[in-house]
């Protein structure tokens, strides 16, 4: 359902929206069987659901232009914060990737008055959280913190200071560009970092979406001084937006961000230029060779839509019936009925570019054909079949019950108004969400299957054994050969 990679780099662990049905595969044994199981009726989700006016936050903004959202939530004795910086890695110049995620990362490592143990220390202190991230393609860069309300201002003490005063010392600089290093290695070995990086070469090419990791060349590259000018260049307070949940008082908190943040000098920010991504090419298999492997990882993924396509609610819908639970089509067809694998499972990411619709799976090497055949049919089967009624409004009933849940979270409200912010979107956008899902059609989900499934367009890789399943690959399509570190061995 929602995979916004975009909201999961700015949305820290405890403004998690339960809005983002982001799916992948659960760990091996973890998900329980529903073969046999009956769904006696409807979910129990009210017509009035539909009927929703989220809460709104209080907003105003300090007189050097940053913007502020209060949440008030006094169910408990604490608060979360964080303050989103509108550029990320898409701000990366192209030839000094990986410099807004070192930055962010680099933050709580040391500033003018503390060392990285003395942060760590009075933010154990304070029994608080204090992070900072980034992505590679990600618009956003973030610090967040949480803790008691009785300590807020302490914690906004230490978080300030990271964020306005960081020093990046070279030496925890260059420890955490070893670690990396050795990362690089271990990722070789991950047949699943194998496929999303291969996944992102075939979906991107060039373009900064494809950005999925660093290399060993990226990370040298890297220096200290990249990550001061990029802190100096978009870390202003008219390039940012602070928000806060919890047991709060917004007059008490305006005070103290003006007390905090006030000296803070605006600047100007450029947005990033996002080009728009071109049209992938004929449909390809990439095989990434894992000799001796006990399984095959598969990928199909087609390129869909950006967030603020009007096709992205009946898109919502399409991704549930294929493959957004334990009851959707992919899951009962390749574990419950044929057996071939713990699970089965599709998503769908949407960005301000456009993004993919994927279908994925683990199964037993035995199987790797069949698991195809089933595969390309469940996606042939949208486009060439309606949705019968009841499995449509099943799904509805799935995504809108989900939404009903995360009202209940402040946190989550905060979240989905921060989405508003960074996509434009009109101030009702989230109070008609569920009307919107609920008019999708069966011959919208259809029409945009057939739209956005383009089967001979349709990009598909393997991690496995090749020498035992190349050739059942091969029916499926044109394929690379490629070894573990990601170059070519054979092109077809």
């Amino acid at each position: 359902m929602k995979n916004f990679k975009l909201i999961n780099t700015f949305v820290s662990t405890f403004f998690v929206s339960a809005s983002l049905f982001a799916q992948g595969l659960p760990p091996a044994g973890q998900q329980q069987s529903t073969k046999g199981a009956v769904i006696k009726g409807k979910a129990p989700v009210s017509k009035e659901i539909l009927k929703v006016k989220l809460p709104r936050p209080f907003e105003t903004k300090l007189s050097n232009g940053l913007q502020v959202m209060i949440m008030e939530d006094h169910s408990l004795p604490n608060f979360s914060m964080q303050m989103t910086i509108l550029s990320g890695g898409m701000s990366d110049q192209s030839n000094n990737i990986g410099v807004a995620q070192y930055t962010a990362t680099l933050l709580r490592e040391g500033t003018k008055t503390r060392n990285s143990k003395q942060i760590a220390e009075q933010v154990d202190a304070l029994g608080a959280t204090l992070i900072a991230n980034a992505g590679l393609t990600s618009l956003t860069s973030t610090v967040a913190a949480s803790g008691l309300t009785e300590n807020m201002n302490q914690v906004m003490e230490l978080f300030a200071d990271v964020l306005l005063n960081p020093n990046f010392p070279a030496d925890e600089f260059n420890k955490l560009k070893t670690r990396a290093l050795g990362s690089l290695r271990l990722n070789r070995a991950n047949p699943n970092f194998l496929a999303g990086e291969m996944m992102a070469k075939m979906m991107y090419g060039n373009h900064p979406g494809g950005r999925f990791n660093l290399t060993a060349a990226d990370l040298q590259k890297l220096a200290p001084e990249a990550l001061q000018k990029f802190h100096a260049t978009y870390y202003k307070p008219n390039n940012a937006i602070f928000s806060i949940v919890g047991d709060v008082n917004p007059k008490e908190t305006i005070a103290l961000l003006e007390k905090t943040f006030g000296a803070w000098q605006k600047g100007e920010a450029t947005a990033p230029n996002i080009p728009a991504v071109s049209g992938v090419g004929a449909a390809k298999i990439a095989l990434i060779d894992r000799p001796g492997s006990a399984q095959t990882n598969l990928v199909l993924t087609s390129q869909g839509i950006t967030r603020d396509d009007p096709d992205y609610f009946a898109v919502e819908i399409m991704n549930q019936v294929l493959g957004g639970s334990a009851s959707a089509r992919l899951f009962l067809n390749l574990r419950e009925d044929k057996g071939y694998t713990y699970g089965a499972y599709s998503n769908v990411s949407t960005y301000k570019y456009r993004g993919g619709i994927s279908a994925r799976t683990e199964v037993r090497t035995e199987v790797t054909e069949g698991s195809m055949k089933e595969l390309f049919y469940e996606l042939k089967r949208l486009q060439q079949e309606k949705v019968p009624e009841k499995e449509l409004e099943n799904a509805k009933r799935s995504i809108v019950g989900g939404f009903a849940l995360q009202l209940e979270s402040p946190g989550s409200v905060l979240s989905d108004m921060l989405t508003l912010k960074l996509y434009g979107f009109p101030a009702d956008y989230w109070d008609t969400y569920p009307v919107k899902i609920a008019a999708v059609t069966a011959d919208d989900v259809q029409r945009v299957a057939r739209k956005y499934l383009v089967m001979d367009k349709l990009q598909v890789v393997a991690v496995g054994d090749a020498a035992k399943i190349i050739e059942d690959l091969k029916k499926y399509g044109s394929l690379d050969l490629y070894d573990t570190d990601g170059k070519l061995k054979v092109m077809n």
